[in-house]
This record gives structure tokens, sequence and C-alpha cells, in this order.
């Protein structure tokens, strides 16, 4: 199967056999029991949310280039924009923004809101909106880990958030996250209103409750949540908040961003339900 597939034996050590995949153009189309050939012209390989699996091979324009040996080592890979972003249309001056952008608000999250990264309460962290992983970029030198979330109805961005040397995921937030109760130290969510809306029609696909329960549920007691939306977003959001019973606090964002964003910096508190008598 590896063999078909094109990769190169390594070595054999018993049971144990090391492959290594090619960082050229495949060797297929070629003779094999499997069946084996490559994706149609059509077929794009970033595509993974409700994708059926294929039994043919996707042809990446970018092989090389995104090869172990190509993309710049650690630390550097984090701040530069790899071929991946490149290929994308406008996509190193996005990469480039986007990474300055979070560099600035998330040392505004620390000077003037608070919260409590680079801390040791602070651990777990999730992005909900990750675009490019410029959140996680920003806050690589504190000891945190991040998951990165990009919405599956967004642009397909999760393959430079891995050349970065992040890791993610693509979700749907209209439906739950696959991970453990009580999981998150810091849920951050940017623009949460567009994690449940139609990107095309601007249509609502769920409902704000639905999607900050989830975050409930995921949340350790005492994690905090920092949700960043318009006025009338916060306001339901606050709603919400308090309604599961999260406790509250609404900032003004950036005065360098000249944003007219709200920025809820919620906390979920540590509550049981209280004994009953008889």
């Amino acid at each position: 199967m590896a063999e078909s597939l094109c990769y190169k034996l390594i070595t054999v050590d018993g049971n144990t056999a090391i492959w290594k995949k090619p960082n050229q153009a495949s060797c297929l189309p070629n003779q094999n029991e499997f069946g084996l050939d490559l994706c149609s012209t059509d077929d794009d390989p970033d595509e993974a949310w409700y994708f059926k699996l294929k039994k043919c091979i996707s042809k990446v324009s970018l092989l090389e280039e995104i090869a172990v040996g190509s993309i710049d080592k650690w630390p550097n890979r984090l701040s530069k924009p790899s071929a991946r972003a490149s290929f994308m249309d406008d996509g190193v001056n996005l990469f480039e923004a986007d990474t300055q952008k979070w560099v600035k608000r998330v040392s505004y999250y620390k000077r003037s809101l608070g919260v409590k990264l680079g801390t040791a309460l602070i651990r777990n962290v999730m992005d909900m909106n990750a675009f490019f992983g410029g959140f996680a970029a920003a806050v690589a030198s504190d000891p945190v880990w991040v998951m990165n979330v990009v919405p599956a109805k967004n642009p397909l961005t999760l393959g430079v958030i891995y050349d970065r040397g992040l890791i993610g995921v693509y979700h749907d937030w209209c439906e739950p996250f696959s991970t453990y109760p009580r999981t998150y130290d810091l849920i951050h969510a940017d623009g949460i209103n567009s994690l449940i809306s139609d990107p095309k029609s601007g249509k609502i696909r769920c409902d704000l409750f639905d999607v900050m329960l989830e975050m409930d549920r995921i949340l350790r007691p005492e994690g905090t949540a920092v949700i960043r939306d318009s006025p009338d977003v916060i306001n339901k959001a606050v709603q919400v908040a308090r309604s599961i019973r999260w406790t509250t606090q609404v900032h003004d964002s950036e005065p360098e961003s000249g944003s007219a964003e709200k920025i809820l910096i919620a906390t979920k508190t540590f509550w049981k339900l209280p004994l009953t008598s008889g």
C-alpha cells in the first residue's frame, strides 16, 4: 500500500517499518492492486468537513514548498507566511496584518482587561474563530497551548495554521464540539455572531444561546470566555451569560483599532445545586 502511495521505505526493524512521504510529484498513475489514482482536477484537498473518504490521491500544487524540509524552522515559521498563505488571494498581506493585529489585541487583553494569559491559571486555550492562527501566535511565548478552530463555512485556512507549527480543526459551531466536558481554561470567540451566520446570505443558522451553552460545557469552572462583537450582539451575549450563571464585564475595544466592537470578559462560576431536605 505504501509503495502504491509512492512512499519511500527508510528502514525496517522487526515488526516496525518507517516510510517517508515524497515531497515531489506523485508517481501516480501507476499499476497497483488497490485501484488508486489521482483525484480529479476539481478536487480541493483542503476540504475536510463532512467530506466522504475518497479512493484517490489529491494533487497538491505546493507539495515541495510545504514539505517538512522546506518550511522554516521553529520559531521562524510562526511569523513568516508559508507558501500556502501566498497561494491565497492577497494571502501574505492578510497573514501579516492578522499577525500584527493580534499582537496588539492580546497585549490589550493582558494590560487593560485583566485576562490572565501568561500566568499559571491558564493552560488550555481555544480560539473559536482562528482564521490564520494570529491569536495563538500572539500567545506563543506564554505557557499555553491553543486549539485553533476554523469554522467550516469560512475560508479553508487550516493548512496555514499547521504550516505555522500550530494545531487546529475545522468545525461548525451549530453542532457540538467533540471534546471532554470542562476541558478549557480560556475560550476566545472573535465575531461570535459570524459563527452562527451563513457567510453568503448572512442568515442566522442556529441560536447564540446554544453556542454559548456548548462553550459552558467545555469551559472549566472559574474559566474565562473572551467574546468580541458588535454592541448589540454583546448585549445579547451578556443576557445569555448571566442566564447560565457566568459573571460578566463589558469593555471597549482597543483604542488604536478604531472599532465599535465591544469585548465581553465572562467567568464561569463554580456552583452546585442546593441540597434538598427529605
